[in-house]
């Protein structure tokens, strides 16, 4: 079931075509108003997004309906991205494309059509798109961008520019305040390539973006610090560092608390817990051991002027936990 309109008619759609974004229309409006007034945000439709909510979570899913969105070069990455932020349900999103529908674009943008040949890209595209999504307000800027554009959105995606303007535009979105998140994509063939952004600082809520590593418990010792033994059917996917919690274990039931705790000596059957269990009750059976997923703040470094290059360092284990020597990388800077 496609979401419900957000009170924006078919006169309004069209208009938008050669506006930037505006404010949200009066029922939205009152509703956002009605809800700060009560001291809260919006409330999600769980029965419309509850897909969504169980993927992305409620505070990831407010900050992305409050989201304004700028998605520039309209060719086939940037109808895909501009697609999917459509159905993720952002509260707006801008084309821009000064470019005009050749026949060979039709090869890529799944939103074109012969009849669209000659015309704007980015103006082409918004029919379609809005018909995947009525509750998303979608526009289209034509001409270069400013700088001060980009102050109207919370994150900019550039599929087609020149390297000297991704640079200038990306300075600007840094320093910011807030910081706009900057995003460079481009596919060549085969290959592609991504460089993101984020400001000065940010927060990683998910590292890897993978489900949680669990093991079964085959014994824990009442030791100081403990060892925890799992059976050997599969690989554990611990690292040394990680948060786990564990449940179900008969005996050493001190552990059953939800208590998230660290562990170091990563194996690929066993490690080493952090904690004191000679006073625990003696390990009798059973137990499921989780990873805790944490949220990581990530900073960035400048690089001095005066550094030419950097080397970087990967170390890496075998299956056996052997060494594995890793090319030295060297990145140099023009």
């Amino acid at each position: 079931m496609l979401p419900r309109k957000r009170g924006v008619d078919a006169g309004e759609v069209q208009d938008l075509h050669n506006k930037a974004p505006r404010a949200a229309p009066a029922q939205d409006k009152d509703r956002e108003e009605v809800a700060e007034m009560a001291g809260r945000a919006p409330e999600i439709d769980e029965d419309l997004h509850s897909r969504q909510l169980a993927v992305y979570g409620r505070e990831t899913m407010k900050r992305l309906f409050g989201s304004n969105v700028l998605v520039s070069g309209l060719q086939g990455l940037g109808a895909e991205i501009a697609k999917n932020l459509v159905l993720a349900g952002v509260k707006s999103v801008t084309l821009h494309d000064d470019g005009k529908v050749e026949l060979w674009d039709l090869s890529s943008n799944f939103f074109l059509s012969e009849k669209d040949i000659g015309q704007n890209r980015a103006h082409a595209c918004v029919p379609k798109l809005q018909e995947l999504n009525n509750a998303v307000i979608i526009s289209t800027v034509t001409g270069d961008l400013t700088k001060e554009q980009l102050s109207n959105f919370q994150a900019v995606v550039f599929t087609d520019i020149s390297i000297e303007k991704a640079v200038e535009y990306d300075e600007y979105c840094h320093s910011h305040q807030p910081p706009i998140a900057f995003i460079k994509s481009e596919v060549c063939g085969l290959f592609g390539s991504v460089f993101c952004d984020f400001g000065p600082e940010f927060t990683v809520l998910d590292v890897d973006g993978e489900e949680p590593h669990t093991g079964i418990v085959a014994s824990i010792s009442n030791d100081n610090p403990a060892l925890v033994s799992c059976v050997d059917d599969e690989r554990l996917e611990f690292q040394d560092g990680d948060l786990v919690v564990f449940s179900e274990v008969h005996g050493m039931t001190e552990l059953n608390d939800g208590k998230p705790r660290k562990i170091k000596n990563a194996r690929p059957y066993s490690f080493t817990l952090e904690e004191d269990t000679t006073s625990y009750g003696t390990y009798f059976r059973g137990g499921i051991v989780t990873q805790v997923d944490v949220a990581r703040e990530v900073a960035k470094v400048e690089v001095p002027s005066y550094r030419r290059h950097l080397d970087v360092v990967v170390a890496c284990e075998d299956d056996d936990d052997n060494d594995v020597d890793i090319p030295l990388v060297s990145i140099y800077f023009r």
